[in-house]
């Protein structure tokens, strides 16, 4: 997040072998910033990163909550991204952009049918043609793949299951990274949430294969009651691909079966039902307790997975354009809608918290009183990081896109558990813990802002 919003800042940021480079008051800022540090001096052969310009699709066929993750994701990265419908794809927004993000969803129909518009996958298509990179997590692969007339087929790939994807389920798996570019800084395998993604053979084919399915961890009924069992994961997936990369004549794709995107604290939603239930009666309740709460919440490795697939796409390397940002000039509006929103979305968690505990009522004592525990940590997160949003709202040097994006995403917050069916505990949790990391994400952000500020 530091390197990226200095060099958002316009100050020069390098990446070398074991980190990154940059002005004298860099590792002053990084101190500030609650990070060990040396100074690193650039060598001028070494070329400063250059900010990609990021659009996120975020049509009705994505939907909140698939999109959040990843606005999650790229928050806590500190990186700039503009939401798109659309009726944006069609209307060009793309004509700006380095990289477009398709998230999980429903975009494995085809974007045109599922969203209803004629052109979206025409304005996709030709963007790819001119150069512009993509990255796309379950529906976004399936979209990427071969396999159905709605689909890109710019991966050369076909998954097992085009149709009936449904019959795989869902599940916490390892990963192994195969490509050194991609495990920068991560270890060599990755627990990642998987739902229903694509599942490719292992074949000859131009794409290159960067990840491959590992080690089974755990099965999950959280948000989807399909599990995916360990003898159906071995049998089908483990060993083949799970993350894909275009080659040259395809395109500049990145796509991943599972979803980096999704954070820790959707990991420990699925934990609470396939392991914590399990386990607390062997291990107590401080143990339990002590699982949940060291949980990763911004510092996720899944998001490092994808600030690596970004740079490998080169998008870090493009020629300098116009960002694609919001006018200073609208700030104000922006604070104010954001104001309004955050009013909103407390009073909708209020009620959904205040449902969820008394939902407590039917479950074992011991686990009742961790749910409980969880919720009250919640609560207390969300207070505070509602405060330091308070006063990033009368801050005038606050990053107007950002508060744009998670006025945006908070709004959809709030329908969505003012809609949401009464599933399970679980659900609950992970649904009213997104508000809180994502505007946690972009509380730290504009902290790390007013740290490099005052620094550099």
């Amino acid at each position: 997040m530091l390197a990226n919003r200095a060099a958002i800042h316009g100050h020069s940021i390098s990446l070398t072998q074991d980190g990154y480079a940059g002005p004298d008051g860099l590792a002053a800022a990084a101190q500030g910033f609650g990070l060990q540090s040396s100074t690193q001096t650039i060598h001028n052969e070494v070329s400063p990163l250059r900010m990609p310009r990021i659009v996120l699709f975020c049509g009705a066929s994505i939907g909140y909550p698939y999109y959040a993750y990843y606005a999650h994701s790229l928050l806590s990265l500190g990186l700039i991204y503009s939401h798109a419908v659309a009726t944006d794809i069609t209307g060009g927004i793309l004509n700006d952009a380095d990289v477009l993000i398709i998230p999980g969803g429903f975009a494995n129909w085809g974007l045109d049918r599922a969203e209803n518009l004629d052109g979206v996958d025409h304005a996709i298509e030709l963007f790819l043609k001119k150069g512009g990179a993509l990255i796309g997590s379950c529906g976004g692969a399936f979209y990427a793949s071969q396999g159905r007339p709605g689909w890109l087929g710019l991966i050369d790939a076909k998954p097992v299951f085009t149709h009936e994807y449904l019959q795989t389920g869902a599940a916490i798996v390892n990963v192994q990274l195969t490509n050194t570019e991609l495990r920068r800084d991560l270890p060599e395998t990755l627990e990642l949430a998987y739902y229903h993604g694509p599942v490719y053979d292992d074949r000859h084919r131009l794409s290159k294969t960067l990840g491959r399915y590992a080690q089974y961890v755990l099965p999950s009924r959280l948000l989807i009651d399909n599990p995916l069992e360990r003898a159906r994961y071995e049998t089908i997936m483990q060993g083949q691909p799970a993350i894909l990369e275009g080659h040259a004549t395809q395109g500049r794709i990145i796509v991943f079966s599972p979803h980096p995107e999704m954070g820790d604290f959707v990991r420990k939603g699925i934990a609470l039902d396939g392991y914590i239930r399990h386990y607390l009666p062997l291990r107590g309740f401080k143990t339990m307790d002590e699982t949940l709460r060291f949980y990763a919440q911004e510092d996720c490795l899944g998001f490092r997975l994808i600030l690596n697939a970004l740079l490998r796409l080169g998008v870090f390397n493009n020629p300098l354009k116009p960002t694609v940002g919001v006018d200073p000039a609208s700030a104000q509006p922006i604070r104010d809608n954001l104001g309004a929103t955050l009013t909103s979305i407390r009073a909708t968690r209020q009620r959904k918290s205040e449902h969820l505990l008394s939902r407590l009522t039917t479950d074992e004592p011991e686990t009742a009183s961790l749910i409980q525990h969880e919720l009250q940590r919640q609560q207390e997160q969300w207070l505070a990081v509602g405060k330091r949003m308070d006063a990033y709202l009368i801050t005038e040097g606050a990053d107007p896109n950002t508060l744009k994006e998670l006025a945006f995403a908070l709004r959809d917050a709030a329908a969505f558990l003012e809609s949401a069916p009464d599933r399970s505990v679980a659900d609950g949790v992970v649904s009213l813990e997104l508000p809180i990391r994502l505007t946690a994400a972009c509380a730290r952000l504009l902290h790390c802002d007013e740290i490099l500020k005052e620094t550099l």
